[in-house]
């Protein structure tokens, strides 16, 4: 008996052994509801995947393929240039319906990409909604305001303005991000004197996002979503933060469907800031980012202008944009995000950085490919001038004149070399 009564006892202290392992003691994987073999979190600082929620927005509409908005001859083109560039997804949208969706052979429309070289003009949709709601004061008060850390510290000047004309002066840190996301943003160091040259990156849709995040006292996943992400109506999205303090990563891995990335461009950008009758966006905003910045001719904040056409030193287009209203977002990894208001159109390309790449190849391609007419023309002191229309064709805007010339740029150093008197140099034309 008294054998039997140990027997037992060891069963059940196994049991429980076990139950407190599967629960979570020591054990190295567990399973999900769904079955899917899930690795324990490793202890300590790592980094980790948050979620950016969904919004209640309507599905994007899919416009007829036999319609034959797009010609033939043009999406044989078409599919001819995504395959040569190695696409991963490309969208086209025109005449208020998505006409065109094309995906590498293991994409599917439903799959998360990677489309980090759109999150600067992304921030730059944020810093917009944080200045119109008094989150922001200003955007030429030095960021030590809300980066006390760099009080005293020559990065500390850096002003709001700066992250958004890419002229902080900041590089991207030596060391590779881990589960500190802060300090391994706070370790960025200065090259030039802030504002002194014109060298945008996308570590500064990085720092913008610690600013905004410790302004408005919400972490920036969660900023992205309630301000933005949601509203838009976009479904699941990712990006990467710290492990340890849970901030964001933004300058790499976000993700988001094809289709998700395409909403800033037609819901922001098309549309005036507007989503469903709201002003997301305050349209004047808008219209500030896509002006010159003082620093360079094709550089508004954090978008690229396409015209006028300049095949040295110009926005990397070899020929002039088809419609000359053209604007774009330009990122490093390869991501493209193309708008013509007049035209009605936005063209998203996603897939690796392609060597020597034409900026006004594809749009121009999509452009030539649609059946439907261009925007309508009007006379102005004897030549035909484009008119560029909003979704309405009820706003007729201003006609497209040559700007100002761009003034000249120096690089100042940090501070003033040995006799005090400085020595600017002239930095290169962009």
């Amino acid at each position: 008996m008294r054998r039997q009564v140990l027997i037992a006892s060891a069963l059940l202290l196994g049991t429980a052994l076990g139950a407190v392992w599967w629960l979570g003691g020591d054990r190295a994987e567990r399973r999900d509801p769904a079955g899917i073999l899930i690795p324990e979190k490793v202890a300590g600082p790592v980094v980790v995947e948050r979620s950016l929620a969904s919004g209640p927005g309507t599905v994007l509409p899919m416009a007829d393929p036999d319609a034959g908005v797009l010609s033939d001859k043009g999406l044989k083109e078409i599919n001819a240039l995504f395959t040569a560039t190695k696409s991963r997804a490309l969208l086209v949208w025109h005449a208020g319906a998505l006409q065109l969706e094309l995906y590498a052979p293991d994409v599917q429309a439903g799959d998360m990409l990677e489309a980090s070289g759109l999150m600067p003009a992304i921030m730059a949709l944020l810093t917009g909604q944080a200045l119109r709601d008094g989150v922001l004061p200003g955007l030429d008060t030095g960021i030590a305001t809300w980066v006390p850390e760099w009080a005293g510290d020559d990065r500390g000047r850096i002003t709001v303005r700066q992250l958004l004309e890419g002229t902080s002066g900041l590089t991207l840190p030596a060391t590779a991000p881990d589960g500190n996301a802060i300090a391994w943003t706070l370790s960025a160091k200065l090259d030039s004197e802030p504002g002194s040259r014109f060298a945008p990156n996308l570590f500064e849709a990085q720092v913008l996002g610690l600013v905004l995040s410790r302004a408005a006292g919400v972490p920036a996943a969660d900023l992205l979503s309630n301000k933005l992400w949601q509203p838009m109506g976009a479904r699941p999205g990712s990006l990467t933060a710290g492990g340890g303090d849970g901030a964001a990563y933004l300058q790499c891995c976000v993700k988001a469907t094809a289709r998700d990335w395409l909403r800033p461009g037609l819901l922001l950008l098309l549309e005036g800031g507007m989503v469903g009758g709201t002003q997301l966006v305050p349209t004047p905003w808008l219209d500030q980012m896509e002006r010159p910045i003082s620093h360079a001719r094709h550089d508004g904040w954090r978008v690229r202008l396409g015209w006028p056409f300049e095949p040295v030193n110009g926005n990397g287009a070899k020929k002039p944009f088809s419609d000359g209203d053209t604007i774009f977002l330009s990122g490093a990894d390869g991501s493209r995000l193309y708008v013509s208001k007049g035209r009605d159109l936005v063209v998203l390309r996603l897939g690796p950085a392609v060597p020597d790449w034409d900026e006004s190849a594809l749009a121009n391609l999509v452009s030539r490919s649609l059946t439907t007419p261009p925007a309508e023309f009007r006379s102005k002191n004897g030549m035909k001038v484009g008119r560029a229309r909003d979704l309405n064709g009820q706003v007729e805007m201003p006609p497209i004149v040559k700007p100002p010339p761009v003034p000249k740029v120096t690089v100042e150093p940090l501070g003033p070399p040995p006799g005090g008197a400085s020595n600017p140099v002239p930095a290169a034309d962009r």
